[in-house]
């Protein structure tokens, strides 16, 4: 059970630095430190580590059978 809680927080991240990106895309802020154009790869860099972290914990709780697949073609 946690481990799909933790999925799904992540996910609520994910979903969040897509919005950031989204609002750093169209409306491109320059301040002194991080100019718009470095925020949005950032967000991009955090969005895309958060989904490979997605995967990899999928991949590692199906592997270790905590999770499991409930598709009818895999029970013949």
């Amino acid at each position: 059970m946690w481990l799909k809680v933790l999925i799904v927080i992540l996910f609520f991240g994910v979903v969040f630095c897509l919005g950031r990106g989204l609002y750093f895309l169209l409306t491109g802020h320059s301040d002194s430190e991080n100019s718009g154009s470095e925020k949005l790869v950032n967000s991009l860099t955090a969005r895309v580590s958060l989904t490979a972290l997605i995967l990899l914990i999928i991949v590692v709780a199906w592997l270790s059978g905590d999770i499991h697949s409930q598709a009818p073609w895999l029970n013949r």
